[in-house]
């Protein structure tokens, strides 16, 4: 009993089945992966690769920025302008057809500006291809005539070419020195205040003339010239004129000029007084001043 094996026990599928099941072991053969190939083949040719894949890129975004239509300037938006017309400034802009992103703001303006009658520009743009240009013109004070050609002048002195019809209720200055000007020239703006001044301070003045010499030149109704100087003082100067005037006509004295280009020492020349039979007065053409009381 003890000597004896001890017999194995049979499965239940043995019993079931009436003989022994038999085992099988399957194998399946494992494919060895290595990437040591593809390795090799991207330090060879990963670089050629790698730049062909960047220029494709760089040709499709250069075709998206730069020669698709959307991003290309046709037209502008012009804001502020009432001499000059839209398409003048859209050509001195020189943004047609360009490309947005080759349009340098700061440029544009300093193009547009160079127009005389432009003071100052502001250019903004916005993707895909607005542009938006907004100016200041030079505004026309009064005319500044040579013979007969005739420019405006804005508040600072800058003389512009006129860009619409004249108007001829603004206060006019003849040159008398006849001195060739062209567009941009800058004049003296003493004088253009000064011409201000008197045009407000005496309404019925159309018409100053002007040399380098004299100043402003005006008239008064009996056509006596009166020398303004530079236009500085104009109304001490105009309330120094208008007691004048007063004690020449009282005293029936027509003078040949009025110089109140110092208005503390206004002086006049008298017309000569001529006598049958007795010589002339030697002092008679000598500037006399004025006998009247200050105001």
């Amino acid at each position: 009993m003890f000597g004896a094996k001890k017999r194995r026990r049979r499965r239940r599928s043995e019993l079931r089945l009436g003989t022994q099941a038999i085992k099988f072991e399957t194998t399946t053969t494992r494919p060895a992966l290595s990437l040591t190939p593809i390795l090799k083949f991207w330090q060879l040719r990963g670089a050629r690769i790698f730049g062909v894949v960047t220029l494709a890129l760089l040709g499709w975004v250069y075709y998206l920025l730069f020669a698709n239509p959307s991003f290309y300037v046709y037209d502008a938006t012009i804001k502020g302008n009432f001499a000059l017309s839209a398409r003048e400034i859209y050509t001195a802009s020189q943004i047609d057809s360009q490309s947005i992103f080759w349009i340098n703001p700061v440029k544009v303006a300093k193009k547009i500006t160079a127009l005389p009658n432009i003071k100052s520009a502001d250019v903004s743009i916005t993707l895909p291809s607005t542009v938006v240009i907004e100016v200041v013109e030079r505004r026309p004070q009064l005319l500044w005539q040579i013979e007969d050609t005739v420019w405006w002048v804005d508040a600072e002195g800058t003389i512009v070419p006129p860009k619409t019809e004249l108007d001829e209720s603004m206060l006019r200055i003849i040159d008398d020195d006849r001195q060739p000007l062209e567009a941009g020239y800058q004049i003296d703006p003493t004088i253009v205040k000064g011409a201000q001044a008197l045009r407000l301070l005496a309404p019925d003045v159309r018409v100053i003339r002007h040399t380098h010499a004299l100043g402003l030149i005006v008239a008064t109704p009996e056509g006596w010239p009166v020398y303004l100087g530079d236009g500085s003082e104009m109304r001490a100067k105009l309330i120094v004129l208008s007691t004048l005037l007063a004690d020449l006509r009282e005293n029936n004295i027509a003078p040949t000029y009025i110089d109140l280009r110092n208005p503390l020492r206004p002086v006049y020349r008298a017309l000569p007084i001529i006598r049958i039979g007795q010589p002339n007065q030697p002092n008679s053409q000598q500037p006399r001043a004025p006998n009247f009381n200050w105001p």
